[in-house]
């Protein structure tokens, strides 16, 4: 049986963390994969060597691993908590990560207006 990748997608503050998080409370066997987590570590231990102005690959790639490892030593559900609102990094995380083989995906697109956020 295939298992969920579901992907929330939105503005900072839009409340991806906040519907991946009462999401996983509710759907049995599910781990979250939030950035914001992943960000937070990384600022706080390894500020140093963080880009400055370029893509955070460093954040990307610990992301991938953490899901690489979900992906081979269990069965969970996935609900992955990060902006991605460009559809060139929908893309890859699609054809690269999620694969339709492996999961049936669900893009959960929270778009709220800016003056509500």
């Amino acid at each position: 049986m295939k298992r969920l990748a579901i992907l929330t997608v939105g503005k900072t503050h839009s409340g991806k963390s906040t519907f991946a998080q009462a999401l996983e409370k509710e759907l049995p066997n599910s781990l979250v994969v939030d950035q914001d987590n992943h960000a937070e570590f990384l600022n706080t231990y390894y500020r140093k060597i963080q880009p400055q102005t370029s893509p955070n690959i460093l954040k990307q790639s610990i992301s991938r691993l953490i899901v690489e490892y979900a992906k081979e030593h269990s069965d969970v559900h996935i609900i992955a908590s990060n902006s991605n609102r460009s559809r060139k990094s929908r893309d890859y995380l699609l054809k690269e990560i999620y694969d339709n083989v492996e999961f049936i995906r669900i893009l959960v697109h929270l778009d709220i207006p800016d003056r509500v956020i």
